[in-house]
């Protein structure tokens, strides 16, 4: 377990390097990512995990 949480950890503090590197280098593509893409991949991540709920239920009652 404790390997588990040392690996993510660690992974979690290159991704937080990379990023930080990545924003002072390119900071409009950073911001541009920040305000527009987040909120484009939260939404196609909500839609997928809806359809994946909706989907079934709607072929058990057959509406489909």
């Amino acid at each position: 377990m404790t390997a588990i949480s040392k690996l993510l950890h660690k992974f979690e503090n290159k991704f937080n390097r990379d990023v930080e590197h990545f924003a002072f280098r390119h900071p409009r593509l950073a911001f541009l990512a920040m305000f527009v893409g987040v909120p484009i991949i939260i939404l196609i991540g909500v839609f997928i995990c809806t359809v994946l709920i909706v989907l079934p239920i709607s072929w058990i009652f057959g509406w489909l």
